[in-house]
């Protein structure tokens, strides 16, 4: 065989080596990108709370509306007399009604749909909006206990138990504004409560650690670390 021909021979073999080896790297591809798209994805894993993530707020995404945060009952006496009357300067004498029953004073916040959770070193940090009380006061008509009396010389003492039933409600909205400072602590302890149920379920938290939710309501500064 001339040199010229072992050459070409050579050439062609070595042409043919290199479309076999290349067809084989295509047949390899095809299959890993077939496998690839055939293996399920794999679902991302939560946050995880970490140095590097701390003060940086994460969002709990709610419905909006009301969440009860706490209630205070309490039994409150009420009292009204008549005015005064007379007849040719004689003393007619006093009508008094008086009401006892027992309130449940209710309060809330409005949540927000979009509620920022501050991560701290210590867990996190929650700005709730104002404490609000619930309207109207809620009272149980069972423990009602009236008890009304005329003077000796009239006959107005049912009008005048009426009277007084009828301002009960706007008498317990005054009451409830004082019973909200009362309400805070169990307040704050609802949503804290509220807020580390939400982080286990999301599994920001786990339920091994021991987190602290500091809760601040409008006006309130945050804590010194």
């Amino acid at each position: 065989m001339s040199s010229s021909n072992f050459n070409d021979a050579s050439n062609w073999l070595g042409t043919d080596k290199r479309k076999l080896a290349l067809g084989i790297a295509a047949v390899l591809f095809a299959g890993l990108a077939i496998t690839g798209a055939l293996l399920p994805e794999k679902a991302p894993e939560p946050p995880k709370v970490t140095a590097a993530s701390v003060d940086v707020p994460i969002y709990m995404h709610t419905n909006g509306g009301r969440l009860e945060v706490a209630t205070v009952t309490a039994t409150q006496d009420f009292k009204l007399e008549a005015a005064k009357r007379e007849f040719l300067g004689v003393d007619l004498g006093r009508t008094v009604s008086s009401v006892r029953v027992k309130a449940v004073y209710r309060f809330h916040i409005d949540m927000e749909k979009k509620w920022p959770i501050q991560i701290t070193q210590d867990g996190a940090r929650v700005m709730a909006g104002p404490l609000k009380s619930t309207l109207p006061v809620s009272f149980d008509t069972r423990t009602l206990e009236t008890e009304t009396q005329s003077g000796w010389a009239r006959f107005d003492k049912h009008e005048n138990l009426k009277a007084l039933e009828r301002q009960l409600s706007p008498e317990l909205e005054k009451l409830a504004e004082q019973y909200k400072k009362m309400a805070l602590d169990s307040a704050r302890t609802s949503i804290a409560d509220f807020v580390r149920t939400w982080m286990l379920k999301e599994h920001h938290w786990q339920k091994s650690d021991k987190q602290e939710i500091e809760v601040l309501f409008p006006g309130e500064q945050p804590k010194k670390s």
